[in-house]
């Protein structure tokens, strides 16, 4: 008998508060936002440990400061997280980069930096003579001469 009651006070208690976080969600869109910033800010530190799977078009939309400018770099003769780290410490040595995250599977850099500073062709040039093609700037051949054979084209990598 007093389960019956406590059932019938504490179902529909449990329903209302089911229903309230189904329709008004676990968490905030700023919350996330927050935390995005934080995981590429540590990136830029030397913090490189995001792995793959959070490498995902929500953490590439980068937003640009006041003073500075997003630029989205693509890189089609990158092959792997080598690649990745081999950019990234070229761009990061430029004046005037403020953030950078090179996503491996989609082959693509996004840049915020400041545009008093540096500009989109300087940061173009500081990849290509890391060995690597930046949008339709060619690779200095040397360079790639120089790079792992992970990092290098299929067809111009080591037969094993």
């Amino acid at each position: 008998m007093i389960y019956l009651k406590l059932r019938n006070i504490i179902f529909p208690i449990f329903t209302f508060v089911l229903l309230f976080v189904l329709i008004t969600g676990c968490g905030n869109k700023e919350s996330e936002n927050h935390s995005d910033n934080k995981m590429m800010n540590e990136n830029k530190n030397g913090n490189t440990g995001m792995n793959q799977s959070n490498e995902k078009t929500k953490s590439n939309e980068m937003s640009a400061k006041d003073g500075y400018e997003h630029a989205m770099i693509k890189l089609s003769t990158m092959q792997c997280d080598i690649c990745k780290d081999n950019i990234e410490t070229a761009v990061e040595k430029l004046d005037g980069i403020e953030s950078i995250n090179v996503v491996t599977k989609e082959k693509i850099a996004h840049i915020n930096f400041d545009k008093s500073k540096t500009d989109l062709s300087k940061i173009e040039s500081s990849i290509t003579a890391a060995g690597y093609d930046a949008n339709d700037k060619k690779a200095d051949p040397e360079a790639y001469k120089e790079l792992d054979d992970c990092c290098k084209q299929p067809k111009d990598q080591k037969k094993k």
